[in-house]
């Protein structure tokens, strides 16, 4: 057997081998890939056999084996590219596969190989027909629509994706430009045929990209041949053991064969490979794919947790930083919009019911390695999952807006007699100003009144401005006392008109550690929800002190209808509410609010009797 002849084994062997090692079912570019290199071993085999049969028959017919392989290489390259880019191009696709079975049927006719003749240093080689000629066009048609996508995407590509493109577009040039060989001598032109000596090449260079760059994801094929393996050796034991057992032990004593071990190890295989597929899948996973299997599980934790965050820098931080440090990527940014996400590896689109909310773009891993499949998959996932959480977010800011907008209409009435008084008292003194021009004592009198109740009508306004302007967490040294002491005068006027008495203990110069405006809005639906509880009148008490050393009490306390035992533990629930108009959006931000700062919140109630709600904060010492 001549040198010749067993390079093309030595190929077409080495073809199926790498194609049934790069086959994934779920994996488009790997089952174009793995097509491509089976087309690549019917090629060489069926030029193999013809070089080894005696007949010009069985060559002819060989040949035509032979032919109908290299039909399909430039179809499942062209495929491969496609898949590999991402890119879906259905209708080429079928149009493609549908020209190449035209070709198939062409290749049994003389129409495609009229004859096969002595050519050049070849004992026999193809005569090629009119079909022939219309195939070379479409092999290179389709070769360089591929290679030019290749050339085109590595362009466009940065960092080790553009390696992994570099890598195919390589073997495209060792593997193709030894293959345009094999159409020479089929037009008369007398030139060594070279192709299966460059396909070697070829492969080695595959084989490094799919290992040094990952160039396909065959890590869940290692991990799972890696199972299989060892589950077929754990039964294949078993069965020799069962076998050596009926043969020395059994047979003697009951005549039985090892035909019942075959028996024995199929049903106990039923059985058992399930549960032993999990067992040995866990193990291997711990010992081999430890660091992947954590950060797989951290991206599933960090997608069922982002749903549940409002807070859209927190979201954003948290992804961020999650995927940084999990995955070891260089860079992670999430951009407003349609930001250009150039010189990033992935980049996902953020959208939830039609609103697109920015994007999440990675750069490359620090190892240098590709994103396999599950990871694009689990961060799909993670886009969309954050997505939803950003949409929450922006509806979570436009309720919060609304039950702020609904406690300014509740306290509307009483801010009107609250400035309404003042305004009454400015304008009797001004009306008889002229009158008593001359008069120093009552300039005296105006210039004491009317500047009072106009600092009155300023900090009222100031409160409500406080209230209504837009959130922002920022942490500073917030008095408390303060606060509750100028939420107590803007229900006063609103207290009076519904009988309820107020009783305040307000120890002065209380600090805690927080957001004032936000503690404000936190005690003022607390206090509001004790107002409501109360239409037929009753007692307001409003308490703080210092508990212990570190803490500053709150306590709000009405004695309205209270609240029934079932509905105590659903009350800072969102959207849960026991009033007609009411939102059930007040002591859920509350609650919110107070777990913000890191402090603590409860409520004691009897029904009949009244509500008392305690807040605990962190104090803020002086610096």
């Amino acid at each position: 057997m001549s040198f010749y002849i067993v390079s093309l084994f030595f190929t077409g062997i080495s073809s199926i081998l790498l194609g049934g090692f790069v086959f994934k079912r779920d994996r488009p570019a790997n089952i174009s890939l793995a097509l491509y290199t089976f087309a690549v071993a019917v090629w060489c085999l069926g030029q193999a056999f013809g070089e080894l049969s005696p007949a010009k028959e069985q060559v002819l017919f060989w040949t035509r084996i032979n032919l109908s392989g290299a039909i399909f290489i430039p179809f499942f390259y062209y495929t491969f590219v496609n898949a590999f880019l991402g890119e879906k191009k259905k209708i080429i696709t079928y149009a493609g596969l549908l020209f190449c079975f035209v070709l198939l049927i062409l290749d049994t006719t003389p129409f495609f190989i009229s004859d096969v003749s002595r050519r050049y240093v070849y004992r026999y080689y193809p005569v090629a027909g009119p079909g022939y000629l219309i195939f070379a066009g479409y092999f290179f048609v389709m070769v360089a629509t591929g290679f030019y996508k290749l050339v085109q995407a590595a362009r466009n590509s940065v960092g080790n994706r553009r390696n992994q493109i570099l890598y195919i577009i390589l073997a495209s040039i060792m593997g193709f430009g030894g293959g345009v060989t094999a159409f020479l001598p089929a037009f008369n032109i007398d030139f060594p045929y070279l192709a299966h000596y460059f396909l070697p090449f070829y492969f080695l260079v595959a084989i490094y990209a799919i290992f040094r760059h990952q160039l396909l994801d065959i890590r869940v094929i290692l991990r799972g041949g890696l199972v299989y393996s060892i589950i077929t050796l754990f039964f294949t034991g078993i069965y020799a053991l069962l076998v050596f057992s009926f043969k020395e032990f059994f047979q003697a004593v009951t005549g039985w064969h090892s035909f019942f071990a075959t028996i024995v190890i199929v049903f106990g295989g039923v059985i058992l490979f399930d549960p032993l597929r999990k067992w040995v899948q866990g193990g291997v996973d711990k010992l081999f794919f430890r660091e992947k299997i954590d950060y797989q599980k951290a991206l599933k934790d960090l997608s069922q947790a982002a749903v549940t965050i409002f807070d859209e820098k927190e979201l954003i931080d948290l992804v961020t930083k999650t995927i940084k440090e999990k995955m070891r990527v260089k860079s992670v940014a999430v951009m407003p919009h349609e930001a250009d996400s150039q010189g990033f590896e992935l980049s996902y689109k953020l959208v939830s019911k039609g609103v697109l909310f920015g994007t999440l773009n990675l750069g490359a891993k620090e190892s240098g390695e590709m994103y396999t499949e599950e990871d694009k998959d689990l961060l799909v996932t993670l886009a969309n999952q954050m997505a939803i959480a950003l949409n929450n977010a922006a509806l979570y800011r436009e309720v919060l807006r609304s039950e702020k907008l609904n406690a300014l209409g509740t306290m509307a009435a009483g801010l009107a007699h609250e400035i309404k008084n003042p305004l009454a008292s400015i304008k009797g003194m001004t009306q008889i100003l002229p009158e008593n021009i001359a008069d120093n004592e009552f300039i005296a009198k105006y210039s004491d009144i009317v500047p009072r109740q106009l600092d009155r009508i300023n900090n009222i306004i100031e409160t409500l401005l406080k209230i209504g302007k837009p959130q922002s967490f920022v942490k500073t040294r917030v008095d408390l006392s303060k606060i509750l002491l100028d939420l107590i005068k803007l229900i006063e006027s609103q207290c009076r008109e519904k009988k309820i008495a107020i009783e305040k203990e307000i120890e002065e110069k209380v600090f805690v550690e927080g957001d004032a405006d936000q503690l404000m809005q936190a005690f003022m639906n607390l206090i509001l929800n004790a107002v409501d509880s109360m239409p037929h009148g009753g007692r307001l008490k409003i308490l703080n002190f210092r508990y212990r050393v570190d803490y500053a009490a709150v306590e709000v306390s009405d004695a309205g209808s209270g609240i029934s035992p079932e509905n105590l533990k659903k009350v800072f629930d969102p959207f849960f509410t026991t009033k007609e108009k009411g939102s059930g959006l007040g002591l859920a931000v509350t609650y919110r609010i107070i777990k913000e700062h890191k402090g603590e919140i409860e409520v004691l109630s009897e029904l009949n009797k009244g509500t008392t709600f305690k807040v605990w904060l962190c104090i803020k010492q002086k610096e």
